[in-house]
Formats: C-alpha cells, sequence, structure tokens
C-alpha cells in the first residue's frame, strides 16, 4: 500500500467514523455535510463505503460475537431483500 492509498484510507476511516457518530447523535446536517464531502469521487465513496463496513462489523462482532453478528447481518440482508421485492411495502409498516 502506497502513502497516498494509506492518507486515503485514513482520511475514509475518519469520514466513516464520524458518520456513526453524528448518526448515533441524531445529527443530520452533520451527515449530509459528510457524505456530500465523502462522495467527491468513486474512489471516494468506494473507500467510505469500504471503512464504515469495517466499523459495523467491528462493532456487531464485539457487541454480539461473530456468529450472532453474522446471523443478524444475514437477517438484515434477507427481511430487505424480501420488503425491496414486495408489492406493497407500505403494509410492513403500518401498527
Amino acid at each position: 500500500m502506497s502513502t497516498v492509498e494509506r492518507r486515503a484510507a485514513a482520511r475514509a476511516n475518519q469520514r466513516a467514523a464520524a458518520f456513526v457518530r453524528f448518526q448515533m447523535m441524531g445529527d443530520h446536517e452533520a451527515m449530509h455535510y459528510l457524505l456530500t464531502d465523502a462522495c467527491e469521487s468513486e474512489r471516494a465513496r468506494l473507500e467510505f463505503v469500504t471503512a464504515l463496513a469495517s466499523i459495523a462489523g467491528s462493532l456487531a462482532a464485539s457487541a454480539f460475537g461473530r456468529d450472532r453478528a453474522l446471523a443478524y447481518l444475514q437477517s438484515v440482508a434477507e427481511s430487505s431483500a424480501a420488503l425491496s421485492d414486495a408489492d406493497d411495502i407500505d403494509r410492513f409498516f403500518e401498527g
């Protein structure tokens, strides 16, 4: 990994950590600003998403343990896939 790549990875990690922090604080304006900044190029977007996934995976494994975290993420992916294909997605969110 080159110096430029290391700096880009560090910047992506910084942005991803800040994004998670802003989301936890409910600071949507800061999240919007950060996403705009992180999406300056296709490469920056990929680096940001990769860093975000790394942080999420680490937090999930720390909170649930590796196997339970993997099962949870699989469940989210499967239920989200079902929702995205549903003819009437809104019915799943009605009280």
